[in-house]
């Protein structure tokens, strides 16, 4: 039998970002959120998945929030909550998805007894948005929604309603969120701690070729090996490719002198950099310091930090702000309701 060399790519498969989109199907009676119906589900992986923007909603929710709302510490229902405590997690949706929701309960009388935040990810609506349904796990299969009415302050008949608001940035049926230019940037962010976590993990150099010098098998066999080193080596989230080459020997290995890119290190640095940048930018952040991110080789200025906040609260804060009174208010409608401004 001749010596031979048989090589072979192990690779991760190109992924692509999930892209917003709404189907219509006359199957459902309501309007799919994203292309599986999952949307909000990829956009709460991504906050609980990107540091970067992690902090960014979470410092936008503490700025909304402020130093407290009108009446905030007065009990709205059952378990003991106050607005104070439903606002923050309107708020937190809000910046997540774009938009919010919450249950309206009335008494007997039909005036508002008890209010209660409500999921907006577990929310589907029909085409005309005149209904709302309501699913737990969207993944389940088998699962029935459970049909809402929407909130209509001059219905005849009140029981139970769900307020359901669509943000500022719907088009059409489901919001946007304002960062949604940026998921491209969050997934990177996300990849490249996978990277380095895999890296760290693993012990081993995804840039590298492995020699398999007793003969080269058939091949089934040899993509049954080469699954086994791609699970092994590189998981779910390979940072690299694997060159594999099979030899009859070691006398005819296939040998390599440098596979490693020059400066990856300095092009990763520059690529969070870049990221990081495009993240801030999607939320029209004036300054990383209102985020904890001090610029590099300056200090903290007080005075620096304020008038950043100020231009920040004026233009991205105070609108998201309204557009919770607004809501409330209409609920509420002959209570005055308003944010005590962010203060150090």
């Amino acid at each position: 039998m001749s010596e031979k060399t048989q090589l072979s790519t192990v690779s991760v498969p190109n992924v692509t970002s999930t892209r917003f989109s709404e189907v219509f199907s006359n199957s459902n009676k309501y309007v799919s959120y994203g292309k599986d119906n999952l949307y909000p589900d990829y956009l709460w992986r991504l906050y609980t998945q990107c540091p970067t923007h992690q902090s960014i909603i979470d410092g936008k929710v503490d700025y909304i929030l402020g130093n407290g709302i009108s009446g905030g510490d007065k009990p709205v229902n059952s378990k003991g909550e106050t607005l104070m405590d439903v606002v923050a997690k309107i708020a937190l949706d809000q910046q997540i998805f774009g938009g919010f929701s919450f249950q309206v309960i009335y008494n007997n009388a039909g005036k508002v007894a008890e209010l209660y935040w409500s999921d907006f990810s577990k929310w589907r609506t029909n085409k005309e948005v005149t209904q709302l349904f309501w699913n737990d796990s969207w993944q389940a299969s088998g699962a029935k929604p459970i049909p809402y009415a929407v909130f209509d302050a001059d219905a005849t008949i009140k029981t139970s309603q769900v307020f359901y608001n669509r943000g500022l940035t719907c088009r059409s049926i489901y919001p946007l969120p304002s960062y949604i230019a940026a998921t491209d940037a969050l997934e990177t962010e996300i990849e490249i701690q996978s990277y380095h976590l895999n890296g760290i993990r693993n012990n081993f150099s995804v840039s590298a070729i492995i020699n398999m010098n007793n003969g080269v098998p058939e091949e089934e066999a040899r993509k049954a090996q080469e699954r086994k080193i791609q699970d092994k080596f590189c998981g779910s989230n390979a940072a690299a490719k694997l060159l594999i080459s099979w030899n009859d020997n070691k006398d005819v290995a296939m040998t390599v002198d440098r596979l490693e890119e020059d400066n990856l290190d300095k092009k990763f640095q520059q690529l969070s950099k870049d990221t990081q940048r495009n993240i801030f930018i999607s939320h029209r952040v004036t300054s990383p310091s209102l985020f904890g991110v001090l610029p590099e080789n300056t200090g903290f200025s007080k005075q620096e930090y304020e008038e950043s906040f100020s231009v920040f609260n004026r233009t991205v804060i105070k609108p998201q702000q309204d557009e919770i009174i607004r809501a409330l208010t209409r609920i509420f409608p002959k209570e005055s309701i308003s944010f005590e401004p962010f203060s150090l």
